[in-house]
């Protein structure tokens, strides 16, 4: 836990960028805004297998399993429940954990997990709560 509070910056800056995406969507029409949700999701979860690319090794696979599932969540929270999109993030927010001091891949930026749980956890909690229904 002090590791994340070491990295309160990257944690700022990932609020701030989690609010300006859900910001985002609240200004596009609403018939948008579940695709934007599960695009997000998608993207996030992309970023990952990049990293798992960039390291060359064994993490490449377990990167791009990561982002697969992070995919298959993306299309069933559009097309099936959209929880499974809140469900998602906060799935990422561990997985970004878990890469805290390089421990799944070296390829990954030391700031970069702290910055995307805080942004997944926002992003997460803003979407659950601006839902019309469930």
């Amino acid at each position: 836990m002090s590791a994340l509070l070491s990295r309160w910056r990257e944690v700022l800056v990932g609020v701030v960028l989690g609010l300006l995406g859900w910001e985002t969507a609240r200004l596009l029409p609403e018939s948008w805004y579940l695709m934007f949700e599960g695009a997000l999701v998608a993207w996030i979860g992309a970023v990952y297998i990049g990293f798992g690319l960039l390291s060359g090794r064994r993490s490449a696979v377990i990167e791009v399993v990561g982002g697969v599932v992070m995919l298959f969540l993306a299309v069933a929270g559009t097309s099936w429940a959209s929880w499974v999109l809140t469900l998602a993030l906060v799935l990422h927010a561990g997985w970004d954990l878990a890469h805290h001091e390089g421990r799944i891949s070296k390829a990954v930026p030391r700031w970069y997990p702290s910055f995307c749980a805080a942004a997944d956890l926002v992003l997460a909690g803003l979407f659950w709560a601006s839902r019309p229904r469930l």
